[in-house]
């Protein structure tokens, strides 16, 4: 049985998990993040679908985090 801690004690859990936001990938798969709506992040890849190096599929793909 696990004996109780004190008032003032917060367990700490390490996570494990990749990194939601990297320099490589700036849009994680949660949609209710701020980065899918941040014009600073969507900005580069708007101009590379004006400049023919993504589609309009692509270009969504990648601000919903779905793009590898």
């Amino acid at each position: 049985m696990l004996q109780p801690y004190g008032d003032n004690f917060v367990p700490v859990i390490p996570v494990l998990d990749k990194p939601r936001h990297t320099d490589s990938h700036q849009f994680c798969t949660d949609p209710t993040c701020g980065c899918h709506e941040e014009p600073a992040l969507i900005g580069p890849v708007n101009q590379q679908y004006i400049d023919g190096l993504l589609t309009a599929e692509e270009a969504t793909r990648i601000i919903q985090g779905r793009q590898v």
